[in-house]
């Protein structure tokens, strides 16, 4: 077989920061970028949660460290990406998977709600991106953002995070365009429903969580939702050398879902 067929996925060579690091999207994809070889950082609103993941990847026999960070401050994300680089060595990756959901219809939610979102999913996405672009130059590195199946549909309560997921959509590929000949690879990756996180805040507050698991369910082609490692995975391939004429790409992890609902 040839060489070329047999490569295994390998991020040595430098560390991954992971924004929303402590979150079940975040923390999986810290974890596989860890047994992909990365040194990781694990960045989180929540410190103390951040910690834990890092401790975690430690006692699997990788190398972590966590992060608090609040990705609406630039001034705190480009501090804290100092601080990752000196403690773990040169940033190869960025993955940008904070981000916060607040529903409500566009008529009825309070502006203060809308701003937040907008404040953590597309301005916390900005604010990682200019940190993280100068250092990821010097090491030709790879950033994906998080994105999701909402900026393509419509929902009654959803249009905050719709909304900002297709600002992230559309910021991933004019950050494509503007580092391409600098090196930098820039990247989306959309899930749908993911048993995990915001399915879980859902199914809590629910009259009738087992209706909600079951349509969740029927909503993809696949009949299940994602686990975090569906999507962990896509990110990891994303970030490596693998991907490496991939950029300004919209990768779908969706189990089917948007060949059910495009129509």
């Amino acid at each position: 077989m040839h060489n070329e067929c047999m490569k295994h996925i390998d991020l040595n060579g430098g560390h991954v920061m992971v924004t929303g690091g402590a979150g079940s999207i975040g923390s999986a994809i810290a974890i596989e970028s860890a047994q992909a070889g990365a040194v990781v950082a694990v960045c989180d609103i929540d410190g103390s949660k951040a910690e834990k993941v890092a401790a975690n990847i430690q006692r699997s026999g990788g190398t972590a460290a966590g992060f608090r960070i609040d990705v609406r401050d630039q001034d705190n994300v480009s501090a804290v990406a100092t601080k990752a680089i000196a403690r773990l060595g040169p940033l190869r990756g960025l993955v940008t998977a904070a981000g916060i959901l607040r529903t409500g219809s566009i008529a009825d939610m309070p502006k203060d709600q809308w701003d937040e979102v907008m404040a953590v999913n597309v301005d916390g996405t900005m604010n990682a991106l200019r940190s993280a672009i100068p250092h990821l130059e010097d090491n030709n590195g790879a950033i994906v953002t998080i994105g999701s199946v909402s900026a393509f549909i419509g929902s009654n309560d959803g249009g905050a995070y719709t909304t900002s997921k297709g600002a992230v959509l559309s910021l991933t590929y004019a950050v494509a365009g503007e580092l391409a000949g600098r090196g930098i690879r820039v990247n989306n990756v959309a899930p749908g429903w993911v048993d995990g996180g915001f399915t879980h805040q859902a199914l809590a507050s629910s009259n009738q969580p087992d209706q909600l698991h079951r349509r969740a369910k029927q909503l993809h082609a696949l009949g299940r939702m994602a686990k975090p490692n569906d999507v962990a995975n896509a990110v990891v391939w994303l970030l490596s050398d693998q991907a490496s004429f991939v950029t300004g790409s919209m990768l779908l992890v969706d189990g089917g879902f948007m060949i059910q609902h495009s129509a």
